[in-house]
């Protein structure tokens, strides 16, 4: 009779240590897709203020006064200076392919619509 309470005692700080990993590793787990969900917001909010800083900076040079010779060059300036570029392949490494299908998509129409402007089609023209 005298092995029951050393059995016991043994018995429960295991439980008890037991439940606490566990409940710590369900926490790490917990904050742990908390932090990752934060920093795909945050790449998610910088490429799309990316594409609408590049959106807004080819309708500018649109209305701008610029000769057709240097129009080109300015044109993928412009494109180039907000770093969507960049950012998408962050996307890429980090978003569910669902969100990358659809941030390549606003690019490609908006690389699209680059190449239209570069050939000399104006902001009004249908195509």
């Amino acid at each position: 009779m005298e092995w029951i309470s050393p059995v016991s005692t043994a018995l429960g700080a295991a439980i008890g240590v037991g439940s606490t990993l566990i409940t710590d590793r369900l926490r790490w787990r917990r904050e742990r897709a908390g932090q990752s969900l934060d920093v795909r917001r945050q790449l998610y909010a910088e490429y799309t203020a990316a594409l609408s800083r590049t959106r807004t900076a080819l309708n500018e040079c649109m209305h701008a006064h610029i000769s057709a010779e240097e129009r080109p060059q300015r044109v993928r300036e412009l494109f180039l200076a907000p770093g969507a570029y960049e950012l998408r392949h962050q996307l890429a490494i980090t978003a569910p392919h669902e969100v990358v299908a659809a941030a390549r998509t606003a690019f490609v129409v908006l690389r699209d619509t680059r190449d239209l402007l570069m050939g000399g089609s104006a902001v009004d023209s249908p195509a």
